[in-house]
């Protein structure tokens, strides 16, 4: 597959954000696009997303439907996919004038584009690493020219790509940690890589690299995830959500992930914690507590309860492991990306 020309010019002579989506194989990155449409719907016409092609807008849309009305989660891509949306809205700018200083709205555009490859791609640091359990990762892909000509289907090609990006999100998954344990042997090869081509290019700062970093907890929905967080104290309630969601506290967020990180059976995300420390400036690093498909709300419920908030169950028609039980309530998917568009802006 290949894609035309991409502009990452925003109206008004804004630059667009370049955002690339990294993770893990497993670690929930298509349940994260398929729940960003619904996250961008329910900021009721602030936002909103335009695939850049037929194939983007056909992805996005299958794996929505598959989320919502089918509620089953995404199967994995099989193939190498070139993917891109633009998320459009408006943000508050800054602007400083000889004796005071105003505020006035923007226009803020964020290209959120995506190389979707299989693990069998990537280079592990085992020759016998199992399939399903390499590394895999969606990142930025901005070049045409390579595209059309077959380019960019090495783990080479694709690292050179993520170098490119303005700011990344990274998805970290607990539960897939705490059952393998091998998050930071995916994490550093990847890290190690970009930082090379980093310092080829000539655009390393220092010794960190120049990206934006949105670190993102996924399934704060899951029994373990939720429960470690309240008995952490890391819980709080946003009072402008009609549902009452819990959320992690901002100040919390950081804290969150090296608790769940002792949790692992090898502690391989407390190394993860200190390899984005070393290799990012500090103020350029936010982490976040997401879930992609949000906490249980009964039919008649008008609020979050703790006694019955599992929105996961095992699948009754066996068809999947899991099923998702009612309607998706997507937990901080949208905040992370305009975060990044915000910082790469400025």
């Amino acid at each position: 597959m290949s894609i035309g020309p991409m502009n990452h010019t925003a109206p008004h002579g804004g630059r667009t954000a370049r955002i690339g989506l990294w993770g893990a194989s497993g670690s929930g990155k298509t349940s994260y696009l398929a729940s960003l449409f619904v996250a961008v719907n329910q900021t009721q016409g602030r936002w909103n997303i335009v695939g850049v092609d037929k194939e983007s807008v056909d992805f996005l849309a299958e794996k929505t439907d598959t989320l919502t009305r089918r509620r089953r989660f995404p199967l994995k891509t099989e193939g190498i996919q070139h993917l891109s949306w633009t998320v459009m809205g408006t943000t508050e700018q800054t602007v400083r004038e000889r004796w005071r200083k105003r505020t006035e709205t923007v226009p803020l555009h964020i290209q959120l584009d995506m190389i979707d490859a299989p693990g069998g791609y990537f280079k592990g640091a085992e020759e016998d690493e199992k399939a399903g359990e390499d590394l895999d990762i969606d990142i930025d892909f901005n070049d045409a020219e390579d595209a059309s000509a077959g380019g960019g289907n090495t783990p080479e090609d694709l690292i050179d790509q993520l170098t490119e990006c303005d700011g990344i999100i990274y998805l970290f998954d607990p539960l897939r940690e705490n059952e393998h344990g091998d998050e930071f042997q995916h994490f550093q090869w990847a890290l190690q890589n970009i930082v090379h081509r980093a310092a080829q290019n000539g655009t390393l700062d220092g010794m960190h690299l120049p990206h934006h970093l949105a670190v993102c907890i996924t399934k704060l929905d899951a029994p373990k995830v939720f429960h470690t967080a309240s008995k952490r104290g890391c819980l709080t309630v946003d009072p402008d959500d009609p549902y009452l969601f819990p959320r992690v506290r901002d100040d919390k967020v950081e804290d969150l992930f090296r608790d769940l990180g002792r949790l692992s059976p090898t502690r391989s995300a407390l190394m993860v914690h200190d390899a984005i420390k070393a290799s990012f400036h500090p103020g350029r690093v936010r982490y976040f507590a997401t879930s992609a498909v949000g906490f249980y709300l009964g039919r008649r419920a008008t609020r979050f309860r703790v006694a019955d908030f599992q929105n996961v169950i095992p699948d009754p028609d066996e068809r999947q492991k899991y099923a998702i039980r009612g309607d998706i309530h997507p937990i901080n998917v949208l905040e992370p990306l305009l975060w990044l568009g915000q910082q790469t802006r400025r």
